[in-house]
């Protein structure tokens, strides 16, 4: 009687831990260690691993030590990191699936080099139920403001209370997704990992990158168009996940970046918003100091 085949199953990918260190960087991409450093990009499989340590001051780097050939130690590779949460995740989860022997070639033999790479519309935001409230609510005092100015007889007044909305609506649409976002940010970082992603599919104009969580779940993230390919490759970027909700992530930016976001959504929110008050609440003040 013939038995039927059934194939064994594919191994489950690493988790996309990234390890930055001053330059260079390391992270985990399928079934392999990816090295780049000093202008050399190496990919490391899991079977050519012996062990992976963290070592260093504040063991915030990482020691990537391969099998040797008749018994001889092989040799290792070391990222000097920055920081020792995911230094202590890469080297963990390394461990867990590397090889319990050596190849008869060595681990040197399975790692491959090559030189490192040379360097749409977002969806919309939406509104939640509280937003909504708060535009209606808002929208109430819009016309409530204006039928008291215009009560009290007080016609350029209200003229000024009409032309206000304009500054106010500019504003709060610069001001208010900012705020959301940095929120966003703060609080995915607050409890977040670094994981490398790597680019998936294309919709149109949108493009999506994927990413591998430590329990081996995989997600999708729409970049921010400011995130910068890891080596100039445009298809790798840094996303740091939610440790609680692996779903939701945000795009590693340079410091850069977003100090030219806060200068800019301070100074243009800031003065339309500046503008809206005095065209607005200033003038209610004035009628009752009139009073």
């Amino acid at each position: 009687m013939s038995r039927r085949y059934e194939p064994s199953p594919p191994l489950s990918p690493l988790p996309s831990i990234t390890l930055r260190g001053y330059g260079d960087t390391m992270w985990l991409e399928g079934r392999a260690v990816v090295l780049e450093q000093k202008g050399l990009r190496r990919r490391i499989p899991v079977e050519a691993i012996e062990e992976a340590r963290a070592v260093g001051r504040g063991q915030r780097s990482v020691e990537i030590a391969l099998w040797g050939v008749d018994g001889a130690p092989g040799p290792v590779f070391t990222l000097t990191g920055r920081d020792a949460a995911s230094a202590g995740r890469l080297v963990e989860a390394v461990n867990r699936e590397r090889s319990r022997s050596g190849p008869p070639q060595g681990g040197a033999a399975l790692v491959e080099e090559r030189p490192a790479s040379i360097s749409g519309r977002k969806k919309g935001l939406g509104l939640t139920r509280r937003e909504r409230a708060v535009g209606i609510a808002l929208l109430h005092v819009y016309v409530g403001g204006f039928a008291l100015l215009a009560w009290a007889g007080e016609p350029q007044q209200a003229a000024l209370w009409l032309l206000g909305v304009v500054p106010a609506l500019f504003g709060l649409l610069i001001v208010v997704p900012s705020l959301r976002w940095a929120w966003k940010r703060w609080t995915v970082r607050r409890r977040g990992v670094l994981v490398v992603a790597v680019f998936a599919r294309r919709e149109g104009k949108r493009t999506f990158f994927r990413y591998t969580d430590l329990e081996g779940g995989t997600h999708e993230i729409e970049p921010d168009h400011a995130a910068r390919g890891i080596g100039g490759d445009p298809k790798r970027i840094e996303v740091v996940y939610d440790g609680q909700q692996p779903g939701r992530a945000i795009c590693s930016l340079a410091a850069s970046t977003l100090l030219w976001r806060t200068a800019g959504v301070t100074l243009a929110g800031g003065l339309l918003l500046s503008l809206a008050f005095l065209l607005m609440p200033l003038q209610l003040i004035l009628l009752a100091l009139s009073g």
